[in-house]
């Protein structure tokens, strides 16, 4: 976990988002092969606010940069429509 919250900051850093942002962890169940972390973050991506996203078929999360506006509950909505996912945040925080 810790490796991961080194590599969120990392990408913010570089991909110089705002520090008016929200990162979501996302426990992802139901992601069992190799499209499905594809069609979550294509469906994640759809949601107006959000900056970036990426998802591991290999962990079962996903990570998403967001601005304040987005809600956890609209993030969590739209994982559950892109499949048969369900999604749990597992950490949350601020830039």
């Amino acid at each position: 976990m810790r490796e991961l919250a080194v590599s969120i900051l990392a990408v913010a850093t570089i991909g110089g988002f705002s520090f008016a942002e929200k990162v979501f962890v996302i426990d992802v169940e139901g992601m069992t092969c190799k499209l499905c972390p594809i069609a979550v973050k294509k469906a994640v991506e759809k949601v107006r606010g959000v900056k970036w996203v990426s998802a591991s078929l290999k962990n079962r999360v996903a990570v998403v940069v967001a601005e304040d506006s987005v809600s956890e509950k609209k993030i969590l909505e739209v994982i559950q429509k892109a499949g048969n996912y369900r999604g749990t945040i597992i950490s949350k925080g601020e830039f």
